[in-house]
C-alpha cells in the first residue's frame, strides 16, 4: 500500500507567508524613500507600495515608525553593511591600526556614495526628531564605542584626539557625500560624481589617519 503523502501543516505555511507579508512590507518602505523621500513616507503609501492593506502596518509592526525602524536597521552601515569588519576590529585584544580604520572609512565612504535610499535615510537623520532615528543613532555609539576601546589605548600617551579626529571625517564623509549626490554641485572645487573626485576623498581620508598614529610613534 503506497504511503499517502505528507500534508504540509499550516502552522508553518500560515507563519511563511506572514514573514513574506512583512518582508514584503519593509522592502516597500525603501521603495518610497527612493520615489517620495521621507515627507512621503506615510502608512499608505508603504501599502500600496506593497500591494497590501495598511492595516497590516499596525498588526504586524504595531505602527509605521516601527515599521520603518526595521527597514532602517536593516540599510545601516554600522550595523548591517560593515557587520563583518566591525566584529573583526571589536575582537578581544584586537589592536586597530592605521589600515583598519582607513579601510572602514574609505568602505563608509563608498558605501554611502553607492546607495541612494542610504542618502535619504543620513539626510533624514539630521532633518527631524524621530524616536527610532535617535534609537539608532545611539546604537551606532554603542558600535563605535566597542571599536575605541581597541583604538584609545594606542593614543592615550599622544597629544592626539583620535575620537575628535573621527568625529569630522564621519561627519565629513557624511556632508560631502549628501552634498555631492544630492545637490550636486562641488565643494572645494571636487566633485563627487566622478572617479577622480572619489578617490581624492579616500585618499585625504588615508594621509589624515596615517598622520594621526605617526603620532603614536616614539
Amino acid at each position: 500500500m503506497k504511503e499517502e503523502p505528507k500534508k504540509r501543516k499550516r502552522t508553518s505555511g500560515a507563519i511563511r507567508d506572514k514573514e513574506r507579508t512583512k518582508n514584503k512590507m519593509v522592502q516597500a518602505v525603501g521603495k518610497v524613500l527612493l520615489k517620495k523621500g521621507y515627507t512621503g513616507l506615510n502608512a499608505s503609501a508603504t501599502a500600496r507600495e506593497a500591494g497590501l492593506d495598511k492595516s497590516l502596518v499596525w498588526t504586524y509592526f504595531g505602527g509605521l515608525d516601527n515599521l520603518v525602524e526595521e527597514y532602517i536597521a536593516q540599510r545601516d552601515f554600522w550595523k548591517f553593511k560593515a557587520k563583518d569588519s566591525i566584529e573583526n576590529l571589536t575582537t578581544v585584544s584586537k589592536e586597530v591600526n592605521e589600515h583598519d580604520m582607513t579601510a572602514l572609512l574609505q568602505f563608509q565612504f563608498q558605501a554611502l556614495l553607492d546607495d541612494k535610499i542610504l542618502q535619504r535615510i543620513m539626510l533624514w537623520g539630521i532633518s527631524e526628531k524621530k524616536d527610532f532615528l535617535r534609537n539608532l543613532s545611539d546604537e551606532r555609539e554603542i558600535i563605535g564605542e566597542a571599536i575605541f576601546k581597541n583604538i584609545d589605548p594606542q593614543f592615550k600617551d599622544s597629544n592626539v584626539d583620535i575620537r575628535g579626529i573621527l568625529a569630522i571625517l564621519v561627519a565629513g564623509i557624511y556632508y560631502l557625500v549628501l552634498h555631492g549626490k544630492i545637490n550636486g554641485s562641488l565643494f572645494c572645487g571636487i566633485d563627487l560624481n566622478t572617479s577622480i573626485g572619489e578617490q581624492r576623498i579616500k585618499e585625504s581620508i588615508s594621509q589624515i589617519i596615517f598622520m594621526a598614529y605617526q603620532k603614536t610613534i616614539a
